[in-house]
């Protein structure tokens, strides 16, 4: 596996400390405490951005995403 080294404040090493299990790595801390972000979907982030430009692209990816999966059916 490969790793990565980041750089956080005291301040942030100090709040993912606190939320550690006993035994678990900061590795395994960050999996747990990402997974629901990571499992929602972008429909619920739906009205939280309220740029144009974003929304026209979400658009086109959707449409972009939509017709490579009809391709990939016939």
């Amino acid at each position: 596996m490969a790793h990565k080294t980041i750089t956080i404040s005291e301040e942030a090493y100090e709040a993912l400390a606190d939320l550690k299990k006993e035994g678990e790595s900061f590795t395994k801390l960050i999996k747990r405490i990402t997974e629901p972000l990571r499992k929602r979907k972008l429909s619920e982030f739906a009205g939280m951005i309220k740029d144009e430009k974003f929304a026209k692209a979400a658009l086109e990816v959707r449409h972009l995403k939509s017709t490579k999966l009809n391709k990939i059916k016939l």
